[in-house]
């Protein structure tokens, strides 16, 4: 590809997301892009196959990035238990441990928020638009085996309900998402999600407290 050609495509795709930002993916006309870009839209086309895939591309690492953490943390997850007795664990390292954590995919998302705020706003109509939903399910089904895990090491009967664990489980993930959606300064991020984290950490003990016998 040619220097000019690359300056051409990287002007389309700063044009389309400034479209898809103001519009979303729906509503979003390639004819529009190509003239803010001052192109034409046959240029656009050979560049990228569609709307569609003019879209992935401004998300594309975004998406890779998240799917890898939640791979990471599926993978991480196979090696831990749920530990229910504050007696037997530090609460504050673990804590501390899980704000850290949280913080690394945080501060990645601030370093490129307009990307997932189109990932998260705008992709209704996409390939993308189930995103929060799919990785909903993929946390809900690493949670519910940790939960089941560790009821069979501590010799226990759990009740709790997969339609349970999911619920919380897409309340906190829609919670990590709720800093881009509301513009929350990066200045005050940390301290929303430490909340977040300790609602969460504490919140999972008292379910299954309740739901364990």
């Amino acid at each position: 590809m040619s220097y000019c050609s690359d300056i051409t495509k990287n002007r389309i795709l700063e044009c389309a997301k400034r479209e898809f930002l103001s519009k979303g993916f729906e509503n979003a006309q390639v004819a529009e892009i190509a003239k803010l870009a001052k192109v034409t839209t046959g240029a656009i086309y050979r560049h990228f196959k569609n709307k569609e895939a003019l879209f992935f591309a401004l998300i594309e690492e975004e998406y890779n990035y998240t799917l890898d953490v939640v791979s990471d943390v599926e993978k991480r997850s196979e090696q831990k238990t749920i530990r229910i007795d504050s007696d037997l664990v530090d609460d504050e390292a673990i804590i501390e441990n899980l704000f850290l954590e949280t913080m690394l995919f945080v501060d990645y998302m601030y370093a490129h928020f307009d990307n997932f705020k189109l990932i998260f706003a705008c992709s209704k109509g996409s390939q993308v638009e189930n995103f929060i939903e799919d990785i909903t399910e993929r946390y809900t089904a690493k949670n519910m085996k940790l939960i089941l895990f560790n009821a069979k090491q501590e010799q226990i009967i759990t009740e709790i309900k997969e339609f349970e664990v999911h619920v919380i489980t897409k309340g906190y993930i829609t919670s990590l998402c709720e800093c881009v959606l509301h513009d929350i300064p990066h200045d005050n991020v940390g301290e929303y999600i430490r909340s977040i984290v300790i609602f969460q950490y504490y919140g999972w003990q008292g379910l299954m407290k309740k739901n364990n016998r």
